[in-house]
C-alpha cells in the first residue's frame, strides 16, 4: 500500500512539473524531459554522468495514466500474494531487489536517447516468487500442483508481454528485456527469499546457496556488460 502511494504522489509531481499537452498526446502524461528528470533509465545520465540509482528510481515513475494504473492494479493482485509468502520487510526487500535488476538488464539494451520508466521490472518479478516456490518446494508439491503453477506463471507472463505499456528504448511501448530482468531476478533471488516449512532438507539449503549464487552472478554479469556496452563501446 505505501508503494502505491509513493506511485501515485509521484505520478502528481511529475505531472504538475511537466505535462504533455496536444490533441494527439495519450491522457495525463509527463513529459520525457520531466521523467529523465525524475530519475527515468537513460544512457547518457547513468554513463556520462555516473546516476547509477537511476537503474532504481524508474520503479517509482510511470509514462501515462494507464501505465499507472495497470502496474498498480498488477501489484494489488500479485503484491498481496507474494507479501503474504514473504513478509513486509522481505516482500519490500524483494520488490526493489527485482527493480533493480530487471533496470539493469534492461538497461542492456537502451538506445543513447531513449529513457525507460514503471514499476513492471519489479512486478513482473514478483512473479518469479512462485516458479523459485515451485524450485524449492518441489519434493513437497505433487505432479498436478507443479504443472498447474508453472502454466499459470506462464499465462500471465504472456498476457503482459502482450498488454504491457511503458516507453522501452524510444521505440517500442514495452521493456520487455526489462521484464525479464525482473522475472530471472525474481526467480534466483526468490530461491533463497522463500522460507521453507519447516525444518529445511538438504535438498532446500542447496536450492538457497544456488538462488545466492545465481543472483550475484547475474547482478555481476550485467553490470559488467552495461559498462562495456555502454561506456565502453564509445
Amino acid at each position: 500500500a505505501i508503494i502505491t502511494i509513493v506511485d501515485i504522489v509521484m505520478f502528481a509531481v511529475t505531472l504538475a512539473f511537466g505535462m504533455q499537452t496536444g490533441g494527439k498526446t495519450e491522457f495525463l502524461s509527463p513529459t520525457i524531459d520531466t521523467l529523465i528528470k525524475f530519475g527515468g533509465r537513460t544512457v547518457y545520465e547513468i554513463v556520462g554522468k555516473y546516476q547509477v540509482w537511476r537503474f532504481l528510481t524508474p520503479v517509482f515513475l510511470h509514462a501515462n495514466f494507464l501505465h499507472i494504473f495497470f502496474n498498480c492494479f498488477s501489484r494489488l493482485i500479485f503484491g498481496s500474494q507474494v507479501e503474504v509468502m514473504l513478509g513486509t520487510k522481505r516482500f519490500v526487500a524483494f520488490y526493489f531487489l527485482c527493480a533493480l535488476g530487471g533496470n539493469l538488464f534492461g538497461g542492456l539494451f537502451d538506445k543513447a536517447f531513449g529513457v525507460s520508466v514503471g514499476a513492471s521490472t519489479a512486478i513482473v518479478g514478483l512473479l518469479g516468487v512462485f516458479i523459485a516456490f515451485v524450485i524449492v518446494n518441489w519434493h513437497r508439491l505433487d505432479t498436478q500442483m507443479r504443472c498447474f503453477m508453472m502454466c499459470m506463471v506462464f499465462f500471465i507472463i504472456m498476457i503482459n508481454l502482450v498488454f504491457s505499456v511503458g516507453p522501452s528504448n524510444g521505440t517500442s511501448a514495452v521493456d520487455n528485456f526489462g521484464h525479464l530482468g525482473g522475472l530471472l531476478t525474481g526467480t534466483f533471488a526468490g530461491m533463497f527469499f522463500i522460507i521453507p516449512q519447516g525444518a529445511a532438507t538438504l535438498y532446500e539449503k542447496r536450492v538457497k546457496i544456488i538462488g545466492y549464487c545465481l543472483t550475484a552472478f547475474f547482478f555481476i554479469l550485467c553490470s559488467v556488460l552495461y559498462y562495456v556496452i555502454h561506456k565502453g563501446g564509445k
